[in-house]
């Protein structure tokens, strides 16, 4: 978002902090008036926590102390109860911040109240006199239109459109605006031609809005046929105009068809652009076929360096960015800078992390070259590190042909990876080769047989896709062929579930996972019920009085589809176990110093709008929880993600974590609660590396990041941790 929206999020969070006690010396009354109001601050937040909308006091929105109103909008904004009567009566209230939780509560229950919600949201932003500055501490507006995108549906979008072309509007609702046509397109896979017309518009006035480009890059299709020239030309505009929103006109030029593949080139091979845009840069080109390809490759023998220990800093991520665009559509004997990249070493006596880097990215560019061929020499000597990047190269080629004899066995192989990501990948790779036929099973049970949780999950989840694979001819079958006096055999023989994967499978179910795993815990309900499993059932069953709303709602999903009429999972009625971090949240902002394999990084964990979590994460720190994690996933340009002992992402502390959402944007590196759903937090964090408001409000935003997190890679390794107190 622009600088004044930034302004606001400082401004809201401010608004937010947790109130201090009564001052010394206040007379017995003051103290006592104090005393009463902190009282209903902590059942609040205990309500908030516990998600029962039942017990915020129903008076504290009608509070005479608007901080006690806030507070009671913020907790039904996250609560999310069924009965939205006292949201929408906080939409009408005089205080901007208790109305920009409200709209936020509506945007975010929005599902099967889209057009009430989009109506109400639509008649309150009515009220506002559009031409009015910006208010303190946050301005209603924003959370009002960016709910309204949450809704979508006609209103929503007619209502967007015409704040869009207002001129006599404040300049940052444009943006807001623009943003929440996003989150529709996001929605919808396109952006309509009025809506398109809308956006345009927009980017080509004075001033121009060159946030209206964000929603041509959430879009599947964007009506190139009609709209590419037009598009191209507000792309090729913004690229002159520095700022965070020139992220959106590098992804729009991606989407205004193969005229564009000059343009991007020409930000991926510039030092002149961020390392976000020029990833982006390069995932653009790969939409854009043969053109693309040509760009691509040129601008790849631009910037890749003559040297592996030049692997430094952003520039590894952004090379990968590129050789994972690459594809097979290039043109001929275009593959000089491939095999340049295949030819990096990594000089005597370097750092384990320049020994991955270069590994990552002649492994990349080696599988490119391989076209499927998993044996070829430039694949076999591409590592030279622990072997990680290598066995990721040859799965990748291996999954482009048929799994069948050396290379079914060469499969196999990875299977038995000690690295869990490939071992995981390797078996996600079943759901594409049905041909791996028996081979398939014996991975899968073995998989299903895993105390790692993500590698329960990925085999749970490939046998909830395709559990017809996993039936083998019935016993009676067996013997009757081997039986001279059985009748002939018929044109469809009984079968039975193979006798490993329901050992496996009544295995997994009796395991008693950590509470904070609910991936792996959701990924078993769906397949022992597709396997019709009789403790399948009794499983998903006592997944339906989770205390999690998550997994109750897969449970109920996972019942209906198993033929269970009204499945429905209402939440327990005695109330959730509350955070132990309430009561004890910490008092400020605290920076935590990360040292991630040579690169000192910090974060500030920020309590106004998710005090519990922040309290977590800090304690965490301090317990020393996250010395040795291995930073799992990185998309450069995207996003920084750790927090996982276990280094695939599947894993927390043992303990969960529920959401503290808010109505604030994510820009460069703001720091959020990496999630699987609502209220499955746990230890894991994320640092976004560019604007990215497809997380706004989704994510709970716990604090803001400093140094090159743009450097940081897959299989980075957190070495040391301090709190500054």
């Amino acid at each position: 978002m622009k600088h004044a929206t930034h302004a606001l999020l400082a401004l809201f969070l401010a608004s937010c902090a947790k109130p201090g006690p009564a001052p010394a010396g206040a007379p017995d009354g003051a103290n006592g008036e104090a005393g009463a109001a902190q009282d209903v601050r902590v059942t609040i937040a205990r309500a908030a926590d516990q998600r029962r909308a039942r017990d915020v006091p129903p008076a504290s929105l009608h509070e005479h102390d608007p901080a006690i109103r806030r507070l009671a909008a913020r907790a039904l904004a996250r609560i999310q109860d069924a009965d939205d009567a006292p949201l929408l009566g906080a939409l009408e209230d005089a205080d901007d911040v208790v109305t920009a939780w409200a709209a936020y509560g509506l945007g975010e229950s929005c599902k099967g109240h889209e057009d009430a919600h989009a109506r109400a949201l639509a008649a309150r932003l009515a009220s506002f006199d559009p031409a009015r500055g910006a208010s303190v501490p946050v301005d209603a507006r924003i959370a009002i239109l960016r709910a309204l995108g949450h809704c979508g549906g006609d209103v929503a979008e007619q209502t967007l459109r015409a704040w869009l072309r207002r001129t006599d509007a404040a300049p940052f609702t444009a943006d807001a605006a623009a943003f929440a046509l996003g989150d529709v397109a996001s929605r919808r896979g396109s952006v309509s031609l009025e809506s398109s017309g809308a956006l345009l518009d927009a980017v080509q006035r004075s001033p121009p809005v060159d946030a209206a480009l964000y929603a041509f890059g959430r879009a599947e299709s964007v009506g190139a046929e009609e709209l590419g020239p037009r598009l191209l030309a507000a792309a090729r505009a913004a690229l002159d105009r520095p700022g965070a929103d020139r992220f959106f006109a590098v992804r729009a030029l991606g989407r205004a068809g193969a005229d564009g593949a000059a343009d991007l080139g020409r930000v991926l091979a510039s030092s002149e652009f961020t390392p976000p845009e020029r990833a982006e840069a390069a995932r653009s080109l790969g939409r854009l076929h043969k053109a693309g390809q040509s760009a691509l490759l040129g601008a790849l023998g631009t910037i890749l360096p003559g040297r592996g220990d030049q692997l430094t800093g952003d520039l590894p991520g952004i090379l990968r960015s590129a050789l994972g665009a690459v594809s097979d559509d290039r043109p001929p004997h275009a593959d000089a800078p491939l095999w340049a990249a295949t030819r990096l070493e990594a000089p005597p006596g370097s750092a384990p992390a320049l020994v991955r880097r270069v590994s990552q990215v002649r492994c990349e560019a080696a599988e490119k070259l391989a076209l499927g061929a998993w044996d070829s020499d430039v694949l076999r000597g591409c590592d030279v590190g622990d072997g990680e990047a290598g066995e990721a190269g040859r799965l990748a080629a291996l999954d482009r042909g048929e799994l069948t004899k050396a290379r079914r066995g060469a499969w196999l192989d990875v299977t038995r990876s000690t690295h869990v990501r490939v071992r995981e990948a390797a078996i996600e790779v079943v759901t594409r080769h049905p041909e791996l036929g028996s081979a398939a099973l014996a991975v899968l049970a073995d998989a299903l047989s895993s105390p790692q949780a993500g590698v329960v999950a990925v085999a749970a989840d490939v046998v909830h896709a395709h559990p017809d694979r996993l039936y083998v001819l019935a016993a009676s079958e067996r013997r009757a062929a081997l039986d001279p006096r059985a009748p002939p055999p018929t044109s469809h023989p009984l079968q039975e579930l193979d006798a490993g994967i329901a050992r496996a499978m009544r295995a997994a179910l009796a395991h008693a996972w950590a509470p904070d795993l609910v991936e792996t815990r959701m990924a078993l309900v769906d397949a022992s019920l597709a396997l019709s499993l009789d403790e399948g059932r009794a499983y998903a069953q006592k997944a339906c009085h989770d205390p999690n709303v998550t997994v109750r709602t897969r449970a109920a999903k996972a019942l209906a589809a198993a033929g269970e009429k009204g499945a429905t999972c209402p939440p327990p009625d005695a109330p959730e176990e509350a955070a132990e971090e309430l009561g004890h949240e910490i008092a400020h902002a605290t920076r935590v110093v990360l040292e991630i394999d040579g690169a000192t990084l910090g974060i500030r964990f920020d309590p106004s709008l998710a005090p519990v979590a922040a309290t977590r994460f800090v304690a965490l720190a301090r317990s020393g929880f996250y010395t040795g994690v291995v930073v799992h996933r990185v998309v450069p340009g995207f996003v920084v993600q750790l927090g996982d002992r276990g280094a695939d992402g599947y894993g927390g502390s043992g303990v969960p974590l529920r959401c503290e959402t808010s109505p604030v944007p994510f820009g460069p590196l703001d720091v959020g609660v990496a999630l699987a759903g609502r209220d499955t937090g746990s230890s894991q964090i994320f640092v976004t590396l560019s604007v990215q408001p497809h997380l706004d409000g989704e994510y709970a935003w716990v604090g803001h990041a400093d140094g090159d997190w743009n450097g940081v890679a897959e299989g980075d390794v957190i070495r040391a941790v301090r709190v500054e107190e």
